[in-house]
């Protein structure tokens, strides 16, 4: 990751300087790569899951957890990762929920019986803060009439991403196994974890409330 630099402000506050920070193209394609696994993940496990219900043996009320259990984990963290990026840093949670994403898809490849692959899918579920991150990031370091574009972009990708695992979900367990409807997405998101890390730079707005302000700050009244 590009090493920002911090400078002290008045009342011995610090902030991020903008200087040598990552082109934000770049910022771009690494943020694209985590949505579309997130995507992926959310989407490919859907239409087999009459064979993921035969591999483990398990029944069909239980195996719909493995899509529920998701969801719900995903419902829950997608906000708290969003307060987590504005408090403590944007591109630290981001790595934090793309390398837990990475974790739950290798426990679910490696699942034994379906109670493990719902609690796989429970830690996939926090990647969901992917989104919110990926919008606050692209505000923080995109040029301001690039943000529109690529917010829209980025959003367009998540769709896109949920119909084509839909799509390739099927051939790829026929000649692959179910295993790599998760071995995929950990090792594209595991990279993209390690590409966020190195490459993303941390938010100047995304510091602890009380230092953030890169920009002049007023107080509510003035």
């Amino acid at each position: 990751m590009v090493a920002p630099n911090v400078a002290a402000t008045t009342g011995g506050q610090q902030v991020i300087s903008t200087a040598r920070r990552t082109h934000y193209r770049v910022t771009l394609a690494v943020l694209c790569v985590g949505v579309a696994s997130f995507a992926l993940v959310q989407s490919l496990t859907i239409p087999v899951l009459p064979r993921i219900q035969e591999e483990l043996g398990t029944d069909p009320t239980t195996v719909t957890w493995v899509v529920t259990a998701y969801l719900v984990s995903a419902s829950i963290f997608t906000p708290l990762a969003g307060r987590l990026g504005d408090a403590t840093g944007k591109e630290r949670v981001l790595v934090y929920a793309l390398g837990l994403l990475a974790l739950g898809s290798v426990i679910a490849a490696l699942a034994p019986n379906v109670a493990v692959m719902i609690l796989a899918r429970v830690v996939q579920g926090v990647g969901g803060g992917v989104m919110p991150l990926a919008f606050g990031i692209i505000r923080d370091e995109f040029p301001e009439p690039k943000i529109a574009g690529a917010i829209s972009f980025v959003s367009a990708l998540m769709g896109a991403g949920g119909g084509f695992g839909t799509v390739v979900a099927g051939p790829m367990v026929d000649g692959l196994g179910y295993v790599w409807l998760f071995w995929l997405p950990a090792i594209v998101t595991g990279a993209a974890a390690v590409a966020a890390w190195v490459l993303v730079p941390e938010s100047p707005y995304g510091l602890p409330v009380a230092s953030r302000c890169s920009r002049p700050c007023s107080s509510p009244g003035g």
